[in-house]
């Protein structure tokens, strides 16, 4: 599998947060984990966000701080996106706060989100939602592999409920691929797809029913190579309600089947939409 060798990368979600205005001044954001949500002890966990300076721009580094504000840490965002990895090694409530600078200001204290280490929270969930992935700035390429292979990212859910469907990010092939759910190594739905440009919602015909806490692996199949493949994405645990994503969660298998190699904790852009 031939890859391009990149420096370390974070993931990058989406922000809900709407854009700043011109003259408010540099503001940090939060995307991951989620507030309330329950994280793993001892574990790297990625904490990812971005910043904005309204129309001025001008970001540089983001401050963040796990001791109540008395330390900051700082965190290069000059694309105005950051990431941090931590390990969490106290059991109970953690509160993360950020604050963004540029050259010449620091703003505000503008988010926190508290987490529970070792916990078992849910954050509540009414709708139907999609993990997003977001390659903005990031060494992302179009795969010149040309090999048929079975590309997948390990997930676990933290309530029941259902997968109704996945989005995939194409790469430079764009024919027919074959979108699949598994559970140890057991296949528990398919679904075929026709070609599609960029990036293709591939909906089951039936929705899947999973579990809280097991851990399923969504894939899908592209019969001559040809995708979308970020290396050393997932470096860390990724909690976004109801997602759990685990480090080095990317998955292949040549030929099709059950994926289960790895390779630097590629990212395949796979996104499993769940509805509770």
């Amino acid at each position: 599998m031939r890859r391009l060798a990149v420096l370390l990368l974070a993931l990058f979600l989406v922000s809900p947060n709407a854009p700043a205005l011109a003259d408010a001044g540099p503001m940090a954001m939060i995307w991951a984990p989620t507030e309330q949500a329950s994280v793993p002890l001892n574990e790297p966990l990625l904490v990812i966000g971005g910043a904005v300076n309204g129309e001025s721009g001008g970001i540089t580094e983001v401050e963040f701080s796990t001791d109540g504000q008395t330390n900051w840490t700082p965190v290069d965002a000059t694309g105005e996106r950051w990431s941090v990895l931590l390990w969490p090694s106290v059991p109970g409530p953690l509160t993360i706060h950020a604050r963004a600078k540029t050259a010449s200001t620091t703003g505000p204290v503008t988010v926190s989100r508290t987490i529970h280490v070792g916990g078992t929270t849910v954050p509540p969930l009414q709708y139907e939602t999609s993990l997003y992935l977001n390659d903005t700035h990031s060494p992302t390429i179009n795969d010149p592999d040309e090999q048929a292979v079975e590309l997948g990212m390990r997930v676990a859910f933290d309530r029941p409920g259902s997968v109704t469907a996945l989005i995939i990010r194409r790469g430079s092939y764009t024919g027919p691929v074959t979108a699949r759910l598994w559970a140890d190594g057991v296949l528990l739905a398919e679904q075929e797809a026709p070609g599609a440009a960029y990036s293709q919602r591939i909906t089951f015909s039936t929705p899947v029913p999973v579990t809280a806490g097991t851990e399923y692996v969504v894939s899908y199949y592209t019969p001559a190579g040809g995708y979308r493949a970020t290396e050393n994405y997932f470096t860390g645990n990724v909690v976004q309600t109801p997602f759990k994503i685990p480090p080095n969660a990317g998955v292949y298998s040549y030929g099709g089947g059950f994926p289960t190699d790895t390779w630097f904790g590629s990212n395949y852009w796979i996104q499993p939409v769940f509805k509770p």
